[in-house]
């Protein structure tokens, strides 16, 4: 396993991996990002290309290639290597762990419904009436095949029989979401059925779930869309439709087109428009946001206009504003959707979203279209309304642009709406304090020493004398430390000359300890200047350091103790207890001395 993992590191660049998920730039030696797991303006996500690893300096996350996978994938360790070593081309030895294997399983039925469904559509029952309508909605056939449409026909068990016989168990095929269980027994039937079927894919083409569209004169008394429901594959708030396709061009534009449909999105891309995404009907969520901000920070959002389709726009611009993305929202003609546009004028569409508006001038044009401001009542709709999209902008300047442009509309006095805005800007802050800090609570001695071990240890990566003395100390048995990094490189220091990069190989796939490793490395081997450039810490006399470090650890353990055996001897004076308290009383005398040596 050792081998596989340093095979697929020496195939893939940590740049090129992270790359396709972040627009990463040069600096100096190394490259930077905004951090894709904590919201900040200043780029602090730093990637080392010599040592092949990532590092954030604002929230403190680091690792390999394996860990920035499995963070940004919520993947386990194993699903991560499966997945690396397909980029890298290596054939991984032996291994299939239980859930691992599950997960495979439910991937390749998912795969083979959906080779399925296309056939029906193409060949079987579907291939008059619902390639009929599809073309109808203005869809050529490259595009319909591009998409992998498919058709699931009448029936209760036509894709649970079709699987069944490929050799697949029900409880296999009732994992991935097609199947829907007949009160709480153990029969199965189909979910879908007479339905159009869009396969909805993650960000690397896999097909994860999908979304089935009632065919046209259907049953009208089912529901439009019915959706698979949540499954180990498919978690709908963090999939953006159409995101496969798409990333390259995002990456290319430097702008999402974010939509709200499945067909819009197709038609979209039929029209010429490749960078479209879509929410597939939910509200956008902070998850799906910090998905394309792996791409861009530069959203147009093209939801319809509704007033469904414009309460989700408002939620989606804040929510997106508390990310600190750059919006524009794109007016629809009336009564028109995406995908309508593009198949009556794709033109038409190219050019209405080319022309879309910042956000505050959308909502401004929006609120004094809906309300009149010569009448009091509307004019304090209109300042509700614009006031708490204007409290979610980041920029001071602009967000005084904006209240000075809504008191001269208004003829109202800025003071008035200033205090206004007040309130709601105070209300969001104590709302993000609340869900982003975590509370501290007082730092006792076990943190202390926990905070100094992780010290201790980045001082001995990058001072192999003071990961020798440490060897030694440990050996002459005056310290004991918990820590199981720390143990592992007392343990295996020799025999990887204690050497950091040495040390990593020796670690194997505990991807827990190799990111620990390689973040308290990147902390104390690195740091940003005052231009936000990573710069090489240089250390002078790190052994000196080492030992002091070294020496505030033993102060603690020793305070640690010595509290301890204060407890224990009240508890003894309190009992009458004289031989304890006679001994009690030698140990804290000892350790007051030993104490009193190391603040010399």
């Amino acid at each position: 396993m050792d081998s596989d993992i340093e095979e697929i590191k020496s195939r893939l660049n940590v740049v090129e991996v992270l790359g396709e998920y972040l627009r990463l730039e040069k600096a100096g030696a190394n490259w930077r990002s905004t951090c894709p797991f904590h919201n900040e303006k200043t780029p602090s996500f730093m990637v080392s290309e010599e040592k092949q690893i990532w590092h954030c300096f604002g929230c403190g996350k680091g690792g390999d290639i394996f860990g920035f996978v499995m963070e940004m994938e919520g993947m386990e360790f194993q699903e991560a290597l499966k997945m690396l070593a397909e980029k890298a081309g290596v054939q991984l030895q032996s291994y299939s762990p239980r859930k691992t294997q599950e997960k495979s399983r439910t991937l390749e039925i998912l795969e083979l419904a959906t080779k399925f469904w296309e056939v029906q559509l193409w060949k079987g029952t579907g291939k008059d009436e619902v390639l009929k309508y599809l073309r109808g909605r203005g869809l050529r056939d490259e595009t319909i095949k591009k998409f992998r449409l498919g058709y699931a026909p009448k029936g209760w068990r036509n894709i649970l029989n079709f699987l069944i016989k490929r050799g697949y168990k029900i409880k296999e095929i009732a994992r991935t979401g097609i199947l829907v269980q007949k009160n709480n027994s153990a029969d199965y039937y189909d979910r879908f059925r007479n339905r159009i079927i869009f396969p909805i894919a993650d960000y690397s083409g896999k097909v994860v779930g999908y979304s089935a569209r009632i065919i046209p004169n259907g049953d009208e008394s089912q529901a439009k869309y019915i959706n698979t429901p949540e499954t180990e594959v498919y978690h709908k708030g963090r999939i953006l439709y159409g995101l496969d396709k798409a990333k390259g061009e995002i990456k290319q534009k430097g702008w999402v087109l974010l939509m709200e449909g499945n067909m819009d999105v197709i038609a979209a891309s039929q029209a010429g428009i490749y960078n479209g995404v879509a929410v597939s009907g939910t509200a956008l969520t902070d998850e799906q946001i910090n998905i394309i901000k792996r791409y861009t920070s530069r959203i147009k959002m093209f939801f319809d206009m509704d007033n469904a389709g414009e309460t989700a726009t408002k939620k989606s611009v804040k929510a997106c504003l508390a990310k600190e993305m750059d919006i524009q929202i794109i007016n629809l003609p009336f009564g028109k959707d995406a995908a309508d546009l593009a198949k009556d004028d794709p033109g038409k569409l190219k050019k209405t979203v080319d022309e879309s508006l910042g956000i505050m001038e959308y909502f401004f044009q929006k609120a004094f279209q809906k309300f009149d401001k010569k009448k009091v009542e509307d004019k304090k709709k209109i300042a509700e309304e614009l006031l708490d999209i204007i409290a979610n902008l980041e920029n001071a300047v602009e967000k005084s642009h904006w209240l000075k442009k809504l008191s001269e509309e208004l003829e109202t006095p800025q003071t008035a709406l200033t205090d206004s805005l007040k309130k709601i800007s105070l209300k969001n802050r104590v709302k993000k304090k609340e869900t982003y800090n975590n509370q501290t609570e007082p730092i006792n001695s076990a943190d202390k020493i926990d905070v100094l071990t992780q010290e201790l240890i980045g001082l001995m990566f990058i001072s192999p004398k003071s990961w020798q003395e440490m060897v030694e100390e440990v050996k002459s048995g005056k310290v004991l430390l918990k820590d199981k990094l720390l143990n592992l490189m007392l343990e295996k220091g020799q025999k990887s000359n204690f050497d950091f990069d040495k040390f990593i190989i020796v670690l194997g796939e505990d991807q827990n300890l190799r990111s620990k490793a390689e973040r308290l490395f990147f902390e104390k081997k690195y740091q940003l200047d005052l231009n936000n450039n990573l710069k090489e810490i240089i250390i002078e006399e790190p052994l000196k350091k080492f030992r002091d470090c070294f020496k505030k650890i033993q102060k603690e353990i020793q305070k640690d103790k010595l509290s301890q055996l204060t407890s224990d001897l009240k508890l003894a004076e309190k009992k009458k207890d004289q031989p304890a308290i006679l001994f009690l009383r030698q140990e804290i005398n000892k350790i007051s001395k030993d104490l009193k040596k190391l603040s010399e």
